[in-house]
Formats: C-alpha cells, sequence, structure tokens
C-alpha cells in the first residue's frame, strides 16, 4: 500500500512540474444577471423551436387528414 502511495506522489510532482506553475487568472466575480439572461432567452429558443414542432406536426397531420377524405 505504501508503495502506491509513493507512486501516486512522485506522478503528481512530475505532472506539477511539467504543467509549469503557471497560474492561470480567472475573474473572481460572476454576473448573476448576465447568466439569468443567458439562460432566459435560452428558454425562449427552446420554447418556440418545441411550439414550431408541434404545430408543423399538427399541420401536416391535418393535410394528411384532408388528402385521406378526399
Amino acid at each position: 500500500m505504501s508503495l502506491n502511495s509513493l507512486k501516486r506522489a512522485s506522478n503528481i510532482e512530475i505532472s506539477s512540474q511539467l504543467t509549469g506553475d503557471v497560474n492561470i487568472d480567472t475573474p473572481q466575480k460572476v454576473n448573476i444577471d448576465a447568466l439569468k439572461l443567458k439562460m432566459i432567452k435560452q428558454e425562449k429558443k427552446d420554447n418556440f423551436q418545441n411550439k414550431f414542432i408541434l404545430v408543423s406536426l399538427l399541420f401536416g397531420l391535418g393535410v394528411l387528414g384532408y388528402f385521406v377524405s378526399i
């Protein structure tokens, strides 16, 4: 068991040496309003797509019903 932990520790040291200890700058704050706006836009897009599919399906059934009844 101690051999596995030594191997793991050496792998971690090597991987940190390969990456070069460079700090990646990330923003500290998240704009919640921007995230909400993106989410609302995505929901509107999804709702529009769902309505379009439903209307197309109903229209197709209506046209099919019209031709079958002739």
